[in-house]
């Protein structure tokens, strides 16, 4: 560290009260010029300047063979440096998405932008009994298949303006909708004098209740629609309860629900209010159809199983059912020469006929339904007259 010099003291002429305290700072250090270049980053560069230097301070020296101490150390140290060069330029690269190479760096940097890459990458073999971490095991996944670590990267900025969280009424419909137990669902929003509510009115299918158990119950779940709800949950790393806990399907909706509903956002499922409807249809069959063999192919289109007329979900909240999707539905089948709707209407007293309009309309929070069950005529039920056709 430089020393500064004794400070003098010295009094102005006429006043020996009035003094100042000076000192002499040293001269400053002398400019350095810069004429190294910044450019040279690998070995031959490197080398090339240094040369370069020791032949300007030693201009009278006209001659330099390999043998030269002063040519070893060159070469040492460009080496050296040219492999700090080269560690830098790696460390540089790893920061950035385009150009990391590692692994880890890959999965974390596609981790700030949203993407889960454990999550989105259903061709890696997790082992659960494997004593490594998902990301571990992802990340020996991609050493092993780079390819697949390549269309991560590239699919990782595609997906930032996915919507991950349900803002809107419309994303909470999509979000549930996506679910295997729910056929359509249908949000408003609730406003209260505190705060705003969003009640989600729930459509399940094959005709489930959101608070009776999928097994075990009057209404037990088919295996292949839970084999779909098994994959749902696996592909979304959601929670699933096992079915001898006996779960509902609210219970099962409500892990979709605290995924990606939003902070502080209040969310309700009831179930979905049906429109019963009730309507008789009087067809003609050509000569050389059965009536029992058509008024079978009948029931079989109208009923309210998988792929029928009826079908949960078919009619959409709001949807309006038009007496003509009926005639186009059953002109379909081969035998029948006309078709005529003498009574169409929803199921009650209250409600007038309107086979006359051809319409029935829905409303905005309601969805058709037409069970035809003998046991609940409330759930909607319509009749067959055949006319026609080949006795038996």
């Amino acid at each position: 560290m430089a020393q500064l010099s004794e400070p003098d003291l010295i009094f102005e002429r006429g006043c020996p009260d009035c003094g100042e305290r000076r000192i002499r700072l040293p001269l400053p250090f002398p400019g350095v010029s810069d004429d190294l270049d910044w450019l040279a980053r690998d070995y031959d560069s490197l080398r090339l300047f240094m040369m370069q230097e020791l032949a300007h301070r030693y201009p009278h020296r006209k001659h330099w063979t390999p043998a030269d101490m002063e040519v070893v150390l060159v070469e040492v140290l460009a080496a050296a440096l040219d492999r700090v060069s080269h560690t830098l330029d790696a460390i540089q690269a790893e920061r950035f998405l385009e150009t990391a190479k590692r692994p880890q760096s890959v999965r974390r940097l596609l981790k700030l932008i949203g993407y889960d890459a454990v999550l989105r990458s259903p061709e890696a073999i997790f082992d659960p009994a494997s004593s490594l971490t998902l990301e571990d095991q992802l990340e020996a996944h991609w050493r092993a298949q780079p390819d697949a670590m390549e269309a991560a990267r590239q699919a990782g900025p595609r997906l930032t303006g996915e919507q991950l969280r349900m803002v809107t009424l419309a994303d909470h419909e999509t979000l549930m909708t996506r679910h295997p137990l729910v056929a359509r669902a249908k949000a408003r929003l609730i406003r209260t004098t505190a705060w705003s509510s969003i009640l989600i009115a729930i459509l399940p299918e094959a005709g489930h209740e959101l608070d009776l158990p999928l097994f075990g119950g009057p209404n037990p779940i088919a295996p292949e629609l839970w084999r779909e709800v098994e994959r749902f949950h696996s592909d979304l790393r959601l929670p699933l309860r096992a079915r001898q806990d006996q779960p509902t399907p609210r219970e099962i909706l409500r892990t979709l629900i605290e995924r990606y509903r939003m902070v502080g956002s209040e969310l309700f499922l009831e179930n979905a209010h049906p429109a019963p409807i009730t309507f008789t249809l009087s067809v003609r069959l050509k000569p050389g159809y059965f009536r029992s063999e058509m008024r079978h192919a009948l029931n079989a289109l109208l009923s309210a199983e998988q792929g029928g007329f009826f079908e949960p979900g078919r009619y959409g909240f709001g949807q309006d059912i038009f007496a003509s999707d009926i005639f186009d539905a059953v002109m379909a089948l081969d035998g029948l020469e006309s078709a005529c709707l003498n009574r169409f209407k929803r199921v009650g007293q209250n409600w007038p006929d309107r086979a006359g309009e051809g319409l029935i309309a829905i409303g905005e929070h309601e969805y058709v339904q037409c069970e035809n069950d003998r046991a609940q005529p409330d759930a909607g039920h319509y009749r067959l007259v055949l006319h026609g056709g080949e006795a038996g």
